[in-house]
């Protein structure tokens, strides 16, 4: 008798549930703690739908604004040297001499420098040119010309003369402002001098191209 009491106690412990209670405990936990997780996600995908449903309604008005400004940006691109334009102007070509040596006795005087290409573009943007080329290359408010010897730096490309200057704008303005210009006048008198090439006229059908270069300001100032 003793010994089957001990049997079936011994039984009755081996068949104890204790883990499985367990091993199901941690899964209502973890059942638990996901039902949380997605009520949380749904939640948030709630929010960000009504988020849309705001940005959707208010839509059509910032398409007018974006088509407004995408306009300005059209109409001001060409100024800015940003779209290829075409149209009537004036056609300006400057040239080293021909002369073998100068009268001055200095080599220096038969080449075409940076300050008269400087002259030229500034006498035309002054004569009311809307859009200026410097062989071939469209000038931006950021070119700077610079000569190295008698070869011509422009936008990390090297020119050789002849330098033809293309402007577009209305050529009898054009024409008579330009000649007027001070220091066009001054490169005139100095070509005529040491046997420079400068020639001017008038061309009705002008193409420039747009920049093909990265514009990047240094310093910009927001307009209060």
């Amino acid at each position: 008798m003793a010994l089957g009491v001990a049997l079936v106690a011994s039984a009755r412990g081996v068949a104890r549930p204790g883990p499985r209670l367990s091993r199901r405990t941690d899964l209502v936990d973890l059942i638990g703690r996901e039902s949380a997780r997605v009520q949380e996600l749904r939640t948030r995908l709630d929010l960000l739908a009504a988020d849309l449903r705001r940005m959707q309604s208010g839509s059509e008005g910032r398409e007018g604004r974006m088509a407004a400004i995408r306009g300005r940006i059209d109409a001001l691109a060409p100024l800015a040297g940003l779209a290829p334009v075409r149209g009537p102007g004036v056609v300006v070509v400057l040239r080293d001499s021909k002369l073998r040596e100068s009268p001055t006795g200095d080599p220096n005087d038969l080449v075409v420098h940076e300050q008269d290409l400087q002259a030229v573009v500034n006498g035309l943007w002054a004569a009311g040119a809307e859009a200026v080329s410097v062989s071939g290359e469209r000038i931006t408010s950021l070119s700077a010309i610079r000569c190295v010897g008698n070869t011509l730096l422009l936008h990390g490309s090297v020119y050789s003369p002849p330098y033809q200057i293309e402007a577009i704008g209305d050529p009898a303005r054009l024409m008579r402002d330009f000649a007027a210009d001070p220091l066009v006048e001054r490169v005139r008198v100095v070509a005529e001098h040491f046997g420079l090439g400068f020639e001017t006229g008038r061309d009705d059908s002008l193409s420039l191209p747009a920049f093909r270069g990265v514009l990047a300001m240094r310093f910009a100032d927001r307009a209060a």
